[in-house]
């Protein structure tokens, strides 16, 4: 599914009072590369500072956020949710 900032025109994405996002990744390219997930193996830092942004403007409407990340996204989910805290923070 195409991420919220490649539609080419604007689209309200929320149907409730909360969003959730799964950061999923291609199970099969990065297994391709890894099967061990104690590591970053994609780097995600473009595409998570993209979506600080989203977040920003979902929080600025007093939405819940909720997201999770798999290990398939970039090969270590807790370094996923690190670095995109890490990049929350920092803007």
């Amino acid at each position: 599914m195409p991420r919220p900032w490649e539609f080419e025109e604007n689209v309200d994405f929320v149907t409730a009072d909360f969003v959730y996002v799964p950061w999923l990744g291609d199970r099969k390219r990065i297994e391709q590369q890894t099967t061990i997930w104690d590591k970053t193996v994609v780097d995600r830092r473009e595409d998570l500072t993209k979506w600080v942004k989203v977040f920003r403007q979902f929080l600025s409407r007093d939405m819940k956020v909720f997201a999770y990340a798999n290990n398939h996204y970039a090969g270590n989910s807790p370094a996923t949710v690190k670095l995109f805290w890490e990049l929350y923070r920092e803007t």
